[in-house]
């Protein structure tokens, strides 16, 4: 009886911990790292962390894509500029934003997104950053 009460408590935590976004309409505004999760312990990564720390990701209504940042590293300019007249699609079963243009099918940048404990996440796919965001707009 035990085990059947632990396996239910597990259960109802689990589900309670970790939500979906429903729709796209809860992404549309303006969003800002609160704390990185994630991080490649590689050095190399640094100035890349210190971009993404300082930025916001803008997810407009009309489908436009905007990331900025204070930072002034060459290389964090190098992906706003990779980012740079793009649109965002959300994909609810795969709970994943892409990013890019049509041409190139939205594979500039993958964000998994996920709901956990009352905090989004943003998984940046390619880098292995997870970061808690807030959204500020």
């Amino acid at each position: 009886m035990k085990n059947i009460f632990a396996l239910v408590f597990l259960i109802t935590l689990s589900i309670n911990s970790f939500g979906q976004i429903s729709n796209e309409k809860e992404i549309y505004g303006k969003w800002t790292v609160e704390k990185i999760i994630d991080k490649p312990s590689n050095p190399q990564f640094q100035t890349l962390i210190e971009g993404f720390k300082n930025s916001i990701f803008t997810f407009n209504q009309n489908g436009d894509f905007e990331l900025s940042s204070t930072s002034s590293s060459q290389l964090f300019a190098m992906v706003i500029e990779m980012t740079n007249g793009t649109k965002w699609k959300f994909d609810k079963s795969k709970q994943y934003i892409k990013i890019g243009i049509e041409e190139d099918r939205y594979s500039r940048m993958g964000i998994s997104i996920r709901e956990t404990n009352g905090s989004t996440l943003f998984h940046l796919n390619e880098s292995g950053m997870t970061f808690e965001m807030k959204k500020v707009e």
